[in-house]
């Protein structure tokens, strides 16, 4: 058995992705979503085999819910991994606009790099995923 965590579980892609991961017999599913503690999040990414990080914001009240919804959630997720020296793969959801100068996209571009910089620290795979919009 796997255990798979799904970071923003509760968001459209998220929702239809742990429907599908229900049905498995082969699958632990366990699933963050922004109602969810910090606390919950490091037991999770503990137990974690494979991490869906879908997690973010595109649409907040305050702009800075880019840095802390975007990037700084991923900063926590590799500094669990880190902490617990696992080296499981990770799928992350970005966007296009990860290419693009304004603060939505300098959000999503950043957690890609933390993403890809501890990949290669600890040579384990990510998947990094630009959706278009």
């Amino acid at each position: 058995m796997k255990t798979v965590l799904v970071t923003g579980a509760s968001g459209f892609i998220g929702k239809n992705l742990c429907a599908h991961l229900q049905i498995r017999d082969d699958i632990i599913l366990l699933e963050f979503n922004r109602d969810s503690s910090l606390e919950q999040l490091s037991e999770y990414v503990a137990k974690a085999d494979f991490i869906y990080h879908l997690a973010g914001v595109n649409r907040p009240k305050n702009e800075d819910e880019f840095v802390t919804d975007n990037h700084k959630l991923t900063e926590k997720i590799v500094e669990l991994l880190k902490n617990t020296e696992k080296r499981i793969p990770i799928l992350l959801t970005s966007s296009a606009q990860a290419e693009l100068d304004n603060p939505y996209g300098r959000s999503k571009a950043a957690a890609e790099n933390t993403i890809v910089k501890w990949s290669k620290e600890v040579k384990c795979p990510v998947f990094i995923y630009r959706l278009p919009g």
